[in-house]
């Protein structure tokens, strides 16, 4: 669960300050690894796990997470930026 709320916040900052393209993708990507490594230390370290139980359910973070930054900043991306649309003035 923490590191979805990570995922969230990632997203949300790529969408805000990020413009679209490869840039943006490419960032989206390494922030799902980075809410990975953060998850996992962070629950491993609250929870007194092994290194090894950390690094196992990092294993599992690593592959997920990106995945899940992606389609988050596509879903903000697509609906989040509807209202701010500019309007045309005559």
């Amino acid at each position: 669960m923490l590191a979805l709320m990570i995922d969230v916040i990632v997203a949300g900052l790529l969408v805000r300050f990020v413009p679209a393209g490869v840039k943006r993708l490419a960032l989206s990507l390494a922030g799902g690894w980075l809410a990975a490594i953060a998850g996992s230390m962070l629950t491993g370290l609250a929870f007194g796990w092994m290194p090894l139980d950390i690094l196992s359910s990092l294993t599992t973070g690593l592959l997920v997470h990106p995945l899940v930054i992606v389609g988050l900043v596509w879903l903000i991306g697509k609906f989040g930026a509807r209202g701010k649309r500019p309007t045309e003035s005559t």
